[in-house]
Order: structure tokens, then sequence, then C-alpha cells
């Protein structure tokens, strides 16, 4: 990642410290940049763990940005898909709750299939932060949400959710959720 976009980074961890939202605008060589950068990483041409930090920064540059913009989705299906890193799970559902959901809801776009197969996936998944995350993303998605109606219904957490934060959280936005899908009368 160059020296401009490491910069950017840093700035918008250091107004975050300070809590302020940075509100990045996206422009068109900022994309075609972190577009270039992000697609590198897919490739696996370069050490793990620079990837890994790589990846971090340009999912935290694009969940702070101003805009929205679809041209990431497949990035973020084949992230979603293909990266392991629990950590990098949660922030690539947090960015693409911003520019796959939001973006997909402003224009009236559709979401593309895969997409919600990721988050049947990531509903399942063993750990609980990564599961709490996908279940935030699912409940994003608003009226669609139906779509993964009975995959939300079979991950309420059992005992575990007096011990675990984030099977709690889980807990609370699948009773969320229930309540909104009796709301819609569906």
């Amino acid at each position: 990642m160059n020296q401009k976009y490491q910069e950017l980074y840093r700035d918008t961890i250091e107004k975050l410290r300070q809590g302020h939202r940075p509100q990045i605008k996206l422009t068109p060589e900022l994309l075609a940049d972190l577009k270039g950068e992000w697609e590198k990483i897919l490739a696996e041409g370069t050490d793990k763990a620079l990837q890994s930090e790589t990846l971090k920064k340009i999912l935290c540059i694009l969940d702070n940005s101003q805009n929205t913009t679809a041209e990431f989705n497949e990035l973020f299906i084949k992230t979603l898909k293909n990266i392991k890193d629990h950590e990098l799970i949660v922030y690539a559902l947090s960015a693409s709750q911003k520019h796959v959901v939001a973006e997909s809801l402003k224009t009236g776009t559709m979401i593309s299939f895969e997409y919600f197969e990721v988050l049947k996936n990531l509903i399942k998944d063993k750990n609980p932060e990564v599961k709490e995350w996908a279940l935030r993303t699912i409940e994003s998605l608003g009226p669609m949400s139906l779509r993964l109606k009975n995959e939300v219904l079979a991950a309420k957490p059992g005992l575990m959710k007096l011990f675990d934060k984030h099977q709690k959280a889980s807990s609370q936005i699948i009773e969320y959720l229930e309540n909104e899908w009796k709301r819609m009368k569906l």
C-alpha cells in the first residue's frame, strides 16, 4: 500500500481515537488504487501477514468513507468466502454493510445471490463474533432479511448467550429481527 494511503489510514485511526467520524471522500483515483491493492491481495502473491495488514487498512478506509460504491461488491464476496481470519471477516462485514447493503438500498439495485449465500455460511461460523456480525449485516438488509429467515432462526444461541457477549448480542439481534418480521405481518 503506497505512502499516501498509509497516511490516510493513520489519519482515519487518529480521528476515530479522538471520537470523530473521518468521512473519507472516495475519489475515482482512490477507488482504483484501493481496488488494485485488494485484487493483488486476493491473488495471494504476497506475504500473508502483509496481506492481512493491508486488507485491514483498505477495509478501515472503506468503512469510514463518506460515499458508497458497488464497485467492490465482488471483492467483498471473494474476501468473505476465502479469508479465514475472524478479525478480517468482521471488518469486511462491517464495510460491506455500507458498500453492498446501503448502496443497494440507496440505488435500488439487487444484492447478488452470492452475497446472501456468504451470509448464510457466516451465520453458522463457530466464532461467536463472526456470527454476531453476520447477523448485524442481515439486520441492515431491512425487508430483504426475510430471505435468510430460516437460517437466522436456526442460529439462535442456547445457554451460551448467558456467558458470551457476542452470543448475547446475537440473541438480541435475532429477537429484534423476529419482532420486525412480525411487524411486517409475514
